[in-house]
């Protein structure tokens, strides 16, 4: 059995169930005791800008509880900066990755011992 995960989000804006299911699968394999790592990338950076701002939705509480444990890893610096939502994930202060251009690292996880699910 796989016992960490690394969870890269991609889904589109209009992709919002995609990207809230991504916490949940996060919040499920944390309670289950199984490692679980967030990492926002290409498009799914703006996914992360309307959990961090939209605090009406329920997915905004996920988000915030993944947040706080320490299970959200990053976000792409090159992608938040392209797709003009840099300041609203800025204010998070989640951390930015850069590893490859400007671009998270899949490597590194893989190297770590995570399985990516790419959604």
């Amino acid at each position: 059995m796989c016992d960490k995960f690394v969870i890269f989000v991609h889904a589109k804006e209009d992709e919002g169930a995609k990207a809230a299911h991504a916490l949940l699968y996060a919040k499920e394999l944390n309670e289950a005791g199984i490692e679980v790592k967030l990492v926002f990338d290409g498009a799914g950076v703006k996914s992360l800008a309307n959990f961090a701002t939209n605090t009406d939705k329920p997915s905004h509480k996920v988000y915030v509880q993944l947040k706080e444990q320490g299970i959200i890893a990053g976000v792409c610096e090159y992608c938040m900066n392209a797709m003009g939502v840099a300041e609203p994930i800025l204010a998070t202060g989640i951390p930015r990755l850069t590893e490859i251009n400007g671009h998270p690292s899949i490597t590194q996880f893989i190297k770590e011992g995570y399985t990516p699910i790419v959604m």
